[in-house]
């Protein structure tokens, strides 16, 4: 009986200890936030960096991490856009752009939050201008509060409609194209980019964060991860004039010109395509990330990029700051000369008292470290060998980093 009191009393204190983080509405991405990276590692090879040689338990990041990538940066980025007030996605309270630079328009209420659509570039689909895409119904992508086993699944569907005149460029760059182009405007007048987005959000893990070596947010925070996924199928569709809409992979085009070209009257628009600009739908992409919130933060302070099945990591982000208020708390007003330097770093800064510089190598180990004071300090860099360094300036609670070459 003493033994499973002490079990209860054990998951008691779990349960109570990791539902201490929730997701609600209020520190769910504020208008106008600005969220900064402090690093981020990236992995530009092939092959992703196994997720084990990364997470363990209990879960530490430190300097030893950037090891495993193929390429470390530091960079200071506004994610979050003020919301629009003209054209479409006007209800939104945020947007925010991934990698490729498709941009997603959020709104948040007390009760959710739902992506109302899509917006980005359609270089990549042989169109000549940007789409905004809007969803025929909202994306559910959150329930308030989020807390630990809580998930999400909706998919949402919507369609962008521009004049054939949008992909003459396109077909002008390729051989044949300007002819072809010409045979399909005789039998076609629309472009429609159709695309479906499938979302699946889980918050599958609760634990203890140490983030630790130079990272600006130095410490242990308790942790509720997001394993988020989206997934999308795009398609193109072109309009037949006075008729009907037809997939681009039934869509065909027939004359005797195109036998000394392509080696058959008839060519396959879908199929052309594919074979010429390498552009073959249906396009299908998934991306997934892995947040992790911590208490008292409207944003993941670390998020992982993973491959499809989540099994590798593709890129990393420690966060730090909330709003410019509380990255302005943390930054020192700082001039460091020259860049690059052969023998002194010079570093001018407001008076503060002491503080730290600390420089460290691209491989993360720390090369030397120096006691800062005044406005003006002169540090001897000569018995570094030449390359690139990172280095920080703590004061307190405030910091900040930076990069210099020796040569």
């Amino acid at each position: 009986m003493k033994r499973l009191l002490s079990a209860f009393v054990l998951v008691a204190i779990c349960v109570t200890a990791f539902a201490q983080v929730t997701v609600t509405s209020s520190n769910y991405y504020g208008t106008g936030n600005t969220v900064r990276d402090t690093y981020v590692v990236a992995n530009d090879l092939t092959d992703s960096v196994a997720t084990t040689s990364i997470v363990n338990n209990p879960f530490v990041l430190d300097n030893s991490l950037r090891s495993l990538f193929e390429a470390y940066n530091m960079i200071d980025t506004a994610f979050y856009d003020e919301p629009r007030t003209e054209g479409e996605f006007t209800d939104e309270t945020f947007s925010v752009a991934d990698d490729n630079g498709m941009r997603m328009h959020i709104k948040v209420t007390d009760e959710k939050a739902v992506c109302l659509g899509i917006s980005g570039a359609l270089a990549q689909m042989g169109l000549n201008d940007d789409m905004e895409l809007e969803f025929d119904e909202p994306m559910d992508v959150i329930e308030f509060p989020a807390a630990l086993n809580s998930e999400k699944n909706s998919t949402a569907h919507g369609s962008y409609l521009k004049h054939i005149s949008e992909m003459q460029n396109t077909f002008n760059a390729i051989q044949g194209g300007s002819m072809i182009y010409g045979f399909v405007t005789a039998e076609y007048d629309s472009v429609s980019i159709d695309m479906q987005v499938t979302y699946n959000s889980t918050f599958d893990e609760a634990g203890t964060l140490t983030l630790s070596g130079d990272m600006m947010q130095q410490g242990v925070y308790e942790y509720l991860r997001e394993n988020r996924q989206y997934t999308y199928i795009t398609n193109m569709y072109l309009h037949r004039i006075g008729g009907e809409f037809l997939n681009i992979n039934e869509c065909t085009l027939t004359n005797q010109m195109f036998a000394g070209i392509f080696g058959s009257e008839t060519i396959n628009l879908g199929e052309a395509l594919a074979t010429m600009m390498g552009i073959s739908f249906p396009i299908s992409s998934t991306t997934t990330t892995l947040n992790y919130w911590t208490a008292n933060d409207n944003y993941p302070i670390l998020e992982m990029i993973t491959n499809a099945n989540a099994s590798g990591v593709k890129k990393l982000a420690v966060r730090y700051g909330e709003n410019e208020v509380c990255v302005e708390s943390q930054i020192i007003s700082a001039n460091i000369y020259p860049n690059p330097t052969s023998d002194f770093l010079n570093i001018e800064m407001e008076e503060m008292g002491e503080a730290t510089l600390r420089i460290y190598s691209v491989n993360g180990s720390l090369v030397k470290e120096d006691v800062l004071s005044g406005s003006h300090n002169s540090i001897n860099v000569n018995a570094l060998g030449n390359g690139n360094y990172f280095y920080t300036i703590s004061c307190g609670d405030k910091e900040i980093s930076g990069k210099f070459a020796k040569n």
